[in-house]
């Protein structure tokens, strides 16, 4: 249930390693050539050359600066597990775009070998100053752990409860709510934006409003916490966020979730819309209830 999305994550950060090109090192390599390079391993030359009688050639011990490096080795077998696990999946039009992104990483790994043993993949140390790396690492460890470092049990698995603790549900519900906002209001939408006082889930700035999501059903309703008030008055007036300063209070909108039909309440509805009807007790405070996808159980 979880492996989708978790090939969705690293997917994406696979993309920007592609991006900004895969990292090199100095590989270990040995080989049976036909004049010395590097240093000759002089007990395995011995028994695969000298006592056979092949004296045209010399095995080497040497290093090769390439992409072939333990790192990538293990994100491209996690490349091929991906690729099985979106197969399985289906071809749901959800799904096509991760299905092209990993045959373009594959083809970016196209000189990277897909070999690679269970103790090397455990023994992979992780990297500060690579942040992607570091990230696609740890995923790449959890897709192939999942499936115990086999690809076939991909076919054969079954499925198992997930706890709920296993997924950050106000995140998920802040990327739902990010993938609505975007398909009604496309580019208006600016997610994240950096504040003197923080980050807002959502920004936009044609009509001026902040929105940010609360994982909390009863704020639909009920009274919104004081800190949620201040945290939201804050960015509204944060000069890092709206440099111009405006004629009036800018809105602030909080949204939280509701039980009901999976639809986008934002779509071919202008934003306007629903900044009509304003808290009862704070100024200028709306409120947005975005429905939950729900799982038919039967």
């Amino acid at each position: 249930m979880l492996s989708p999305l978790i090939v969705a994550h690293f997917l994406s950060i696979v993309k920007e390693i592609v991006k900004r090109g895969l990292k090199k090192d100095y590989v270990q390599r040995e080989d049976n050539l036909k004049k010395v390079k590097g240093r000759i391993a002089i007990f395995r030359n011995e028994r695969m050359n000298i006592q056979k009688e092949r004296y045209d050639k010399v095995f080497c011990q040497y290093q090769e600066y390439s992409e072939d490096t333990v790192e990538n080795r293990l994100i491209k077998k996690a490349l091929l597990f991906s690729q099985q696990i979106l197969q399985v999946a289906g071809l749901s039009p959800s799904l096509l775009p991760l299905q092209h992104t990993v045959h373009e990483c594959l083809s970016a790994f196209a000189n990277v070998n897909d070999q690679i043993e269970v103790w090397e993949v455990k023994a992979i140390k992780h990297h500060k100053i690579f942040k992607e790396y570091d990230d696609a690492i740890k995923l790449a460890q959890m897709i192939l752990h999942r499936y115990d470092y086999n690809i076939t049990n991909i076919t054969t698995a079954e499925e198992e409860e997930c706890p709920v603790f296993w997924i950050d549900m106000a995140m998920l519900y802040e990327h739902y709510v990010l993938g609505l906002l975007r398909e009604a209001y496309g580019s208006l939408i600016h997610y994240q934006e950096r504040g003197h006082t923080g980050y807002p889930d959502f920004v936009c700035y044609s009509p001026q409003v902040v929105l940010d999501t609360k994982y909390i059903p009863r704020f639909y309703q009920g009274s919104i916490d004081t800190y949620i008030v201040r945290q939201l008055s804050g960015y509204s007036r944060d000069k890092w966020i709206f440099p111009t300063q405006p004629d009036a209070n800018i809105p602030c909108v909080i949204i939280s979730p509701i039980e009901g039909d999976e639809e986008n309440p934002f779509k071919n509805k202008p934003l306007e819309d629903f900044l009509q009807k304003e808290d009862r007790h704070l100024w200028n405070f709306h409120r947005i209830a975005v429905p939950l996808p729900m799982l038919n159980e039967n």
